[in-house]
């Protein structure tokens, strides 16, 4: 018992003298912060990136930890050589790393002016864009868009050859990884509402 609140009483005074010197203080309050920006690649939402000329469509990311959504995270998408060289750009997109801020919910958002579908699968070296969160890498994912074929160089144009290209998988749901812009592994309707709204208006930028 002697021996017990012995240790008990040092372990105490250590407490107190680490607290006098300052670091109780920085270690408490440094622990949990840490703790809680730590995101979960599980619990964490990461869709292939989703992209069309002029920016009109949002791709959404949701960042969560183990304690729950990672607000004020900065989500960084890095293009890899390879991808960033077959896409098309529109002039006022900055690449190849786009980055955006979570909110309170863990969701940041990108309005990307691009076009063209990048596929790990069937690109040199297989990696298209790595997804950082706080500069810690957390997920390798592909690039999507309404525009599936584009001319690498501006003016970047959602076409009736981008439309002909998607009739025969929405219509027969018959599964592309560049036809997938909602990324459930499967095409069909609701990647054809996505589709849509661009084939109409013939989104284009320069």
């Amino acid at each position: 018992m002697g021996l017990l609140y012995g240790v008990s009483q040092l372990r105490s005074r250590i407490v107190v003298s680490l607290c006098a010197l300052g670091v109780c203080a920085a270690s408490l309050l440094a622990a949990p912060v840490t703790y809680a920006g730590v995101p979960d690649p599980a619990l964490s939402t990461v869709p292939n990136v989703l992209a069309v000329p002029g920016g009109s469509l949002n791709y959404q990311v949701t960042i969560v930890g183990t304690s729950g959504p990672i607000d004020s995270a900065n989500v960084t998408l890095v293009y890899s050589a390879a991808a960033d060289s077959i896409l098309c750009w529109c002039t006022t997109q900055t690449h190849p790393s786009i980055t955006a801020t979570t909110n309170a919910s863990g969701v940041a958002v990108f309005n990307i002016k691009a076009g063209g579908c990048a596929n790990p699968a069937v690109i040199p070296g297989g990696i298209a864009v790595e997804v950082f969160v706080n500069s810690v890498k957390l997920k390798e994912v592909g690039q999507v868009s309404p525009d599936i074929v584009n001319a690498r160089t501006p003016p970047c144009t959602v076409s009736l050859s981008d439309a002909v290209q998607f009739t025969f998988p929405l219509a027969t749901a018959t599964y592309g990884f560049c036809f997938d812009l909602n990324s459930d592994l499967a095409v069909g309707l609701t990647d054809a509402v996505i589709a849509t709204p661009a084939f109409a208006n013939a989104l284009t930028c320069n």
